[in-house]
């Protein structure tokens, strides 16, 4: 197991916090127990629930919890999940029963399950060594399983409440929701080792193309010293939506195109909700910026993925010449269910963020490591289609299942598509270690890392973030995400890594014409030694939770 978890997703299924209190640890030689006190957050602040959480000598695991509301609201999902780490599971041979009693002998999916692998789940039994299995026990619901590699989270969920169940659902005083899950184990135990306190980081011959690096654009006009600064950086491309169907929508492609010769870079257009007159009507615009384009996608509101149908209607207008995509705006996992008809495009994209079911630290980290296995799943879908990764962005830039909008409001006093990290050491951590998985797929041609300017971005607007008492930035400041793209502006392959504790420090090694170059992330709260060994050797002092480039000028020949 990666984690176990109480999760409360409310009518809009966003994710809700809580706040522990009265925490209490017990630790023995060979035993645990913690108990706490948490209470709800938003919709969910009448709902309060007590963990129970114990380890006892001979290696059980138990999690349980209990929790009453004084008043009534509305959940889509409330109680415990477990979390079943990605690497060496796909594959894995797993025994289900279900609350009847009948057994049912599966696999965990090898490739990416667009839909519930495991139903109706009271346990499950799977092999840990050839000597042990281990045995997980649920009570207090029906629980069901999911691949959550769909959303780039490096796991597979085990959770309550089956999604055919109708939701939301109200949860009223006098109601209980009591759960718990065991896990036990039968055999022996690999012995347990503590890690060293060098982190050793293997740099290995395979290389891959660089994908080309492009960003958002951000509301106009910018002004010089904003061009610069993004010109500075020698970007691939800049991606613009236009709401096809506003009067203003020429002249919003008019100006995307001149921004973007300022940048010197190409363009990438994205026309949202377009009506068949909207399309005729940009078809001057259109033919005028085509040298510019790349890329010409179509989105719908009422669509998951571009249907061929509102495909073709732009191609008719605007041109079948044009290099067209498909895909989506946002997911993985609805490309996985709806496959888009690649034939004769350009182009397959979809949205990636690492926050769509948890936002702490440590998970947004891990998610990283799925992005090669998103890649190469998507790149099966994409035909003779090039793939596109984009928008590429920290948090959710809107919510593709809020049912009540209005209700669906931030857990914190930014707004929900803004994190804090973003101009933080942690966004460009993520950054490098997402570039490196999508390099190392082979697969990506393109991608479209946040917007260029302002508090979701690369750099601060020269006016400022809307509120700098939150947000915390200065006029113009340069996030060290921007000082990474900045340093892979001459680089050109992506050469494949190896920590033995990624949890606890990474890198992203790449090559250009002049040398190698890295950046070590130590995720840690204390400095730590890094050894890179294999066709590099180098050994560096990290300090505490940083991300630190370094040339490595003439290695890695």
């Amino acid at each position: 197991m990666r984690r176990i978890y109480v999760v409360f997703q409310d009518r809009n299924w966003t994710a809700r916090p809580w706040v522990i209190e009265d925490e209490a640890i017990e630790a023995t030689a060979d035993s645990f127990r913690i108990t706490f006190t948490a209470r709800g957050t938003v919709d969910a602040s009448p709902f309060a629930w007590t963990g129970d959480i114990t380890g006892g000598a001979d290696g059980t695991i138990r999690y349980a919890m209990r929790g009453t509301t004084t008043a009534p609201f509305l959940r889509n999902r409330l109680g415990l999940c477990v979390l079943h780490p990605m690497v060496d599971f796909a594959g894995r041979p797993c025994t289900i029963t279900s609350p009847a009693g009948q057994r049912h002998l599966t696999v965990f999916p090898q490739a990416i399950s667009p839909h519930q692998p495991f139903l109706d789940i009271a346990s499950m039994e799977f092999p840990v060594t050839e000597e042990s299995t281990a045995r997980l026990e649920f009570s207090g619901d029906i629980f069901e399983s999911e691949d959550h590699r769909n959303w780039t989270d490096a796991s597979y969920k085990t959770y309550c409440t089956p999604i055919s169940l109708p939701f939301p659902v109200t949860v009223a005083p006098g109601d209980v929701i009591e759960q718990s899950v065991t896990m036990t184990l039968d055999g022996t135990a690999p012995p347990s080792q503590a890690p060293s306190e060098l982190v050793t980081i293997t740099v290995a011959e395979d290389a891959a193309p660089l994908p080309e690096i492009g960003t958002q654009l951000t509301d106009t006009p910018w002004t010089d010293a904003e061009i610069e600064a993004i010109r500075a950086l020698g970007l691939g491309h800049l991606m613009v939506t236009i709401n096809a169907g506003e009067p203003n929508s020429e002249q919003q492609l008019r100006e995307a195109a001149l921004l973007a010769s300022h940048l010197d870079t190409r363009l990438r257009v994205r026309l949202r909700d377009a009506a068949p007159n909207d399309y005729a009507r940009l078809h001057d615009a259109g033919r005028e910026i085509a040298p510019l384009v790349d890329s010409w996608m179509v989105l719908r509101s009422d669509e998951k993925v571009t249907s061929r149908a509102s495909l073709d209607a732009a191609r008719f207008e605007l041109g079948p010449d044009l290099p067209w995509a498909t895909g989506t705006d946002l997911y993985f996992t609805e490309l996985n269910r709806e496959p888009a008809d690649t034939s004769d495009l350009s182009w397959l994209t979809f949205s990636m963020n690492p926050q769509v079911h948890a936002f702490d630290d440590r998970t947004i980290m891990q998610n990283t490591a799925t992005q090669e296995v998103v890649a190469e799943a998507a790149a099966a879908l994409a035909g003779h289609a090039r793939l596109a990764v984009g928008p590429i962005t920290l948090r959710p830039r809107f919510n593709p299942n809020s049912t009540d909008p209005e209700a669906d409001v931030s857990n914190d006093a930014l707004p929900s598509s803004v994190d804090a990290r973003q101009r933080g050491w942690q966004a460009a951590a993520w950054t490098a270690l997402s570039l490196r998985g999508l390099a190392m797929a082979g697969s990506v041609a393109a991608a479209t890392f946040f917007e260029a300017l302002g508090w979701r971005g690369l750099r601060e607007r020269d006016v400022g973030a809307p509120d700098p008492d939150t947000f915390g930035s200065s006029p113009g400041e340069k996030f060290p995400v921007y000082r990474l793209l900045a340093g892979l502006a001459d680089q050109t392959e992506v050469l494949a890594t190896f920590s033995d504790q990624p949890e606890v420090a990474d890198a992203l090694v790449t090559r250009g014409p002049e040398g190698a170059r890295a950046w070590l992330i130590n995720l840690a709260a204390d400095s730590r030694q890094v050894q890179l060994t294999g066709i590099i050797e180098a050994t560096v002092e990290l300090p505490a939770q940083s991300i630190t480039a370094i040339d490595l000028q003439g290695s890695a020949e």
